[in-house]
């Protein structure tokens, strides 16, 4: 393998290890986007369509079946030369090449006679979803030669299938199938009306399509009845048709259009002079109706129209990648830094200033693919596309947004705030943004179009389309719209999801710091999510079983959950409930606090859920609880008392969250009064419960609407008991757990009582998990004395969480000895999937703590040894510029995977490798305020093997203004080690400036993108 310019090349592909990757599916603000999924086997694409799996126009398959599907399934291109039968691409001996790009990617086959190319991109900017193929084939030869071609897909699905259908009853489907138009040369394949077993029987309008062409000529006839071109062979290894008959003669063959699956083939015959190239262009797609398709029908007939878009498709990618253009020493590291980029936005989305005084997420979805067979990925087919995502994953790949692109402003925490329920969880579901007309304007837009409730800027779009000054018509009108984010309950609560919404607070404040009374008191809008599902007190939880007592019930639905879904929580009088940040933060605190587990160490799993590994689903059930949330709620206790000591000011509480409070204050004053630390905390575990539990009950439908307003000295006093108490816990779990930090526990009841049915538990033993590196992750965070950071770097490096072989981090130790009720996890090959892999994600956490504790020699050697662009290239098994979730740790039984990565590039790693390359190029928090003054100071933090030897690296500040550094003979830039030489300013329409320090106003104008570049030299201390 090898990379130039963006482009990663494997030569041999076919001959490598099989790995599954995917286009990105961005087609532009005016484009429809379309999904593509493809493999190092066969012509590469397995399959691809528009909005979700059950609109595929070629079927999706899981990885493993993919991998022995596409070769035969896929695109084939059969070729004579001089009337000799061949199929390109069949050979994986002979000379081939993959060449993987951001937005594109391209296939190479060569031989002594001919060279062929082929080129696959979505469609971008047009009004339907289209899949782009341009197939060019080169004569070596110095002598012309009769090319005949035959060129396309063998399968192609009609629009009206889902993908059930095909999969359990395919054969049945083929009564609906037709193709309509294959004699015009522009087949539309489509059922002929709905499927579904119901009464109501619709007409589908709605059509999968294909057109060819040779470059620069007429459309080309199309083969839509693969027996035409196969004959007998059902397998579809050999085109025996096209073998023994001229083409010219297939295509006049009469072909079946209906009741089968069809394949779409088109097919030239031309004399190919020597060093000639004829060049195939195909254009594959799905349109909603009639008109559009004809419209796109007449542009792919015009010359070069296929070219630009091939163009633009490119130039797409790397325009929206330009928010992290890095160029150092090591050019596989800079193109790692842009498709980091992009793959975190496709699971975040990628903001923009929609209007003057809205932002919208463009592209995001959920990370579906062939290897994530399970989950059910969504684009909406229209301009301005969005797709669903879960809350953890959206807000996590958002964590960096205000760093790259400072226009999002507080958008993100209103987000994630307001979806969080007055218990402290929230629904699982981040659905498609939405707009409202405010009410004061609703008269004003309906003369201008019939807008009704909620619609997307894509509706939006569709509905102005045509009309004149249609762009100032759009913008005006969002700007009188209220933003609507949409929640789903789904499938339970996890215990940490929450902890990601600090995240967005910090990194806001790292930007705007002279900001933060306004952020935490000034918005008095911020709302609580109403919650679909109540959780269940503790005794209805528990159920007794053969193996103990085990918590098996979680939660009840409301009573009136059709009204409830993302509507926000009211109060006696039936306003929506809103309070001022901090004191949300101070509603969050009291619910965390009050679900300590029984021995007041970590944060209960009592909604069902655990944190983000997933895989220790039967935790919950064994009574689990979590260290990490634990840490996190330990993290949120300390910023609020920096808070509270920095201001000194009042602040509203909801009164039913003051009670709470005052009752969880009470329970941990008593335990702190126990100078013993004993190990069972019954009776303060029943005293937050019962708090807690009045305060569901009283909370989980409304509340009263007052308020208790909390000085300064109440607020200390609150946090300082909770600080304590969370104190308390960090030293139980040390004591229990040894070196390395605990991350889970679970609990044996020893002793119980039961009434009626109901049980509560009297005494409790606590189980500790094996080791997890998550916890470790959590300590190192909030560690902050220098000997007790490299103590815990130590611990972890000697223990079992290590991977001496392949020098990397291990999500967890050997769960052989661990209960198979801890969930799926036991059950999976160790070194696979969540097992004792390497989780990137997780391992580039820990990586990101590493480097924000400061602990820079340790950082640049953990860095080189595990980040993927440093890796070897054939062991990865695939580009180096992407990530996986995972990596075969070396505890696999096959020794052959150790160090390959699977389930391709969308993950939390992203979110992960995009803060440490912030903090790389500029520091941790670039912005600051002194003596009232706000300052910007960057601060590098850059290894050698970075720069390889070169004395400069180019940059981007806030995703907009270029930085370019010089280092004067230093090999590395280590802070505290080095010095600011000289800073230089370059203004737009002004020449450039030295200045010692970038502060003040200087320092508003950078962070306003006033600035059209900043030079700096370092030197060594």
């Amino acid at each position: 393998m090898a990379r130039k310019e963006q482009i990663y090349t494997m030569k041999q592909y076919q001959q490598q290890s099989v790995f599954s990757s995917f286009l990105p599916g961005i087609s532009g603000e005016k484009g429809i986007p379309l999904w593509c999924y493809y493999v190092n086997r066969g012509q590469g694409i397995a399959c691809f369509g528009v909005q979700d799996k059950n609109h595929s126009i070629m079927e999706f398959y899981p990885a493993h079946q993919a991998y022995e599907r596409t070769p035969l399934m896929g695109f084939r291109t059969f070729l004579k030369w001089n009337g000799q039968y061949e199929e390109a691409f069949s050979d994986p001996t002979k000379k081939q090449v993959m060449e993987i790009g951001m937005n594109c990617f391209v296939i190479r086959e060569e031989t002594e006679q001919y060279e062929i190319k082929v080129e696959y991109e979505t469609l971008p900017e047009e009004e339907l979803a289209g899949f782009m193929r341009s197939v060019s084939i080169t004569n070596k030869r110095d002598v012309p030669v009769q090319l005949e071609v035959v060129d396309g897909l063998s399968e192609i699905l009609p629009y009206g299938v889902t993908a059930s259908t095909m999969k359990e009853m395919g054969q049945t489907a083929k009564a609906w199938m037709q193709v309509l138009d294959a004699s015009q040369k522009m087949p539309k394949f489509k059922v002929r009306a709905s499927m579904e077993d119901t009464a109501q029987v619709t007409q589908i309008r709605e059509m999968n399509f294909a057109f060819g062409k040779v470059k620069g000529e007429g459309l080309l006839p199309v083969i839509v009845d693969r027996e035409v071109l196969f004959d007998f062979d059902t397998t579809l290894r050999h085109a025996y048709g096209f073998e023994q008959e001229d083409v010219e003669q297939l295509f006049q063959r009469e072909q079946v259009t209906c009741n089968d699956v069809p394949s779409c083939f088109f097919g030239v015959k031309k004399v190919l002079g020597a060093n000639e190239t004829i060049c195939i262009q195909e254009l594959y797609g799905m349109s909603p109706q009639q008109e559009v398709y004809e419209e796109v029908a007449q542009k792919f007939q015009e010359a070069s129209w296929f070219e630009q878009k091939q163009m633009v498709a490119k130039q797409l990618a790397m325009a929206i990648t330009d928010r992290i253009h890095t160029k150092t020493g090591n050019e596989t590291f800079d193109g790692y830094c842009r498709q980091c980029y992009l793959d975190n936005l496709l699971r975040g989305g990628y903001p923009i200033q929609i209007s003057d005084n809205q932002i919208f997420y463009l592209y995001s979805r959920k990370h579906g693919d062939m290897e994530r067979d399970y989950n059910f990925f969504s684009m909406t087919p229209e301009c301005y596309s969005q797709g669903n995502g879960n809350f953890r994953d959206v807000n996590q790949n958002r964590r960096s947004d205000i760093l790259f692109s400072p226009f999002v402003g507080t958008s993100n925490i209103k987000t994630f705030y307001n979806a969080l329920q007055i218990n402290g969880y929230n629904p699982l579901g981040i659905e498609k943004i939405t707009y409202v007309v405010k009410e004061e304007y609703q008269e004003e837009i309906r003369k201008i179009i019939p807008l009704e409730g909620e619609f997307t800027p894509g509706e939006l779009y569709r509905h102005l389309h045509g009309k004149e000054e249609a762009r100032q018509l759009f913008t005006m009108i969002l700007d009188r719209c209220e933003r609507v984010d949409t929640t789903k309950f789904l499938e339970g609560y996890w215990c940490d999801h929450w902890t990601y919404n600090l995240d967005l607070v910090e990194l806001y404040l790292a930007v705007y710091p002279e900001k933060k009374e306004e952020l935490l008191y000034a918005d008095t809008t911020y709302k609580f999510t109403q919650a679909q599902e109540v959780i269940l007190p503790r005794k209805k939880r528990y159920v007794n079983t053969e193996k103990g007592i085990r918590q098996y019930h979680f939660l009840q639905f409301h009573e009136d959950t059709s009204k409830l879904e993302n509507r926000f929580l009211k109060d006696s009088k039936g306003n929506e409930v809103q309070v001022n940040l901090l004191s949300k933060m101070f509603t969050l605190v009291a619910n965390k606090i009050s679900a300590l587990d029984p021995y007041g160490m970590g944060i209960e799993m009592e909604g069902g859920k655990p944190g983000w590994y997933d895989a220790l689903n039967g935790l919950p059930g064994l009574l689990g609880s979590s260290m990490a949330e634990t840490w996190e709620t330990y993290r949120l206790v300390k910023f609020l008392l920096d808070i509270v000591e920095e201001t000194k000011k009042e602040v509203a509480i909801l009164e039913e969250v003051s009670y709470l409070t005052e009752q969880l204050v009470k329970a941990g004053k008593e335990l702190l009064a126990r100078e013993e630390i004993v190990e069972q905390e019954v009776t303060f575990w029943n005293g937050i419960n019962d708090a807690k539990e009045q305060f569901w009950a009283e909370t989980k439908k409304q509340v009263s609407g007052n308020r208790v307003v909390w000085e300064y000295e109440k607020q200390k006093d609150v946090l300082t008991i909770f600080e304590h108490v969370l104190q308390r816990a960090v030293t139980k779990a040390e004591k229990i757990n040894g070196s390395v930090c605990a991350t889970y526990f679970y609990y044996d009841v020893t002793q119980f009582e039961e009434i009626d049915g109901d049980i509560l538990p009297k005494q409790f033993r606590v189980q500790v998990t094996p080791k997890f590196l998550e916890g470790s992750v959590h300590a190192l965070k909030m560690t902050k004395e220098r000997q007790k950071q490299k103590e815990l770097y130590q611990a972890v490096k000697e223990s079992a969480l290590y991977d001496q072989k392949l020098k990397m981090y291990k999500v967890n130790a050997s769960l052989s000895s661990a209960s198979f009720e801890l969930g799926r996890a036991c059950a999976f090959t160790p070194g696979w999937l969540e097992n004792e892999s390497i989780w990137l994600h997780m391992e580039y956490k820990y990586l990101l703590e590493l480097l924000k504790a400061k602990l820079y020699e340790e950082f640049f050697e953990d860095f080189h040894n595990a980040a993927i662009p440093f890796l070897e290239e054939q062991v990865y098994g695939r580009s180096l510029l992407e990530n996986s979730s995972f990596i075969v740790s070396s505890v696999n039984p096959n020794e052959n995977i150790h160090g390959k990565g699977f389930v391709a590039r969308l993950s939390g790693s992203t979110a992960e490798f995009l803060q440490i390359w912030q903090i790389m190029m500029f520091g941790e928090k670039p912005f600051y305020l002194e003596n009232d003054q706000l300052v910007l100071e960057l601060c590098p933090c850059i290894p050698s093997y970075i720069l390889n030897g070169k004395n400069e690296l180019d940059t981007t500040l806030l995703g907009t203004i270029p930085v370019h550094y010089e280092f004067n003979g230093l090999t590395e830039l280590v802070p505290g080690q080095y010095v600011v030489d000289t800073i230089q300013i370059v203004e737009e329409g002004k020449e450039v400036y030295t200045v010692d320090c970038i502060k003040g106003e200087l320092a508003k104008k950078v962070r306003e993108g006033k600035v059209s570049q900043i030079k700096v030299t370092f030197q060594a201390k």
